[in-house]
């Protein structure tokens, strides 16, 4: 078992600092609670820790806003400090906690109602010359 996992089990966290933000807080319950579920049924330190850090994993909260990428980040950073996601893993996370980060900078602008008389297709899609003229009934069917 990696020194830290053990560390984990033992205090509750690598760093007592890192359980004042209850995010993090739930993902190392997540990770203590089924390492010891495991020991139970288990002698295979190896398998015990596998499995607690899939836990770990499941309990972090999802990309969405920027509070719950910010928790994301801290979350998968503690996780590969204390040995709960494999740095190969956690390289991976990092970089789609980055690329959610990125969409909320680039969300569109609030949209304003059309304009009295215009429906929203007219203004997205303005009128444009057809070669044979206007579309008639005749013309589509």
């Amino acid at each position: 078992m990696p020194l830290s996992a053990l560390g984990l089990l033992n205090s509750g966290s690598a760093s007592g600092e890192a359980l004042t933000n209850p995010v993090i807080a739930r993902c190392c319950e997540a990770w203590q609670n089924r390492y010891k579920a495991e020991k139970s049924h288990r002698t295979n330190d190896l398998l015990a820790v596998r499995y607690a850090g899939i836990s770990y994993r499941n309990a972090m909260p999802p990309l969405l806003g920027y509070d719950g990428i910010r928790d994301f980040i801290a979350c998968t950073a503690h996780g590969m400090l204390i040995g709960a996601i494999p740095h190969q893993d956690g390289t991976r996370l990092l970089y789609a906690a980055q690329v959610a980060l990125s969409t909320l900078h680039r969300q569109p602008q609030e949209t304003r109602p059309p304009p009295e008389g215009q429906n929203v297709y007219q203004i997205n899609n303005p009128p444009y010359p057809h070669p044979d003229g206007p579309a008639t009934p005749s013309r589509i069917g």
